[in-house]
């Protein structure tokens, strides 16, 4: 399994996802599923993902209601224990506990885009022994 952001999950979703090995499905978090969705379905926003959709309603459509296929959206309640420590532990904020939370609970690799990644998110990523990366998109 291999875990994805925002960005590389609307790739997923198009079906232009970049090659990124032989990992499993694709997967994202609830947290980056919320961003992709709010990016795409709120006109008033200028972001990088809000520029990468064409048709609006049918964008907001499949990012709400992604092909199986292609992106499956994990549910939090599986690796809130986790999400939790590494908070605890690592002063994480939500989004970046909740990806290494989901990341440990399923023993998935983890490719964002450089945009996302953290300052701090290599090291958490390292010291909780994932296999991380960031992809160009």
């Amino acid at each position: 399994m291999i875990i994805v952001d925002d960005h590389l999950a609307l790739l997923a979703i198009a079906g232009s996802l970049p090659e990124l090995g032989e990992l499993g499905p694709v997967t994202t978090t609830y947290g980056f599923h919320y961003r992709l969705a709010r990016a795409v379905s709120d006109s008033a926003r200028s972001g990088t993902l809000s520029r990468r959709h064409q048709e609006a309603p049918a964008a907001l459509n499949r990012v709400l209601r992604p092909p199986a296929n292609r992106l499956i959206v994990l549910d939090p309640r599986a690796s809130v224990d986790e999400a939790v420590s590494v908070a605890i532990e690592r002063g994480a904020n939500l989004l970046l506990a909740e990806l290494v939370g989901a990341a440990v609970h399923h023993r998935a690799s983890v490719r964002i885009t450089p945009m996302n990644e953290g300052r701090t998110w290599a090291a958490v990523m390292e010291g909780a022994g994932i296999d991380f990366a960031t992809v160009d998109a």
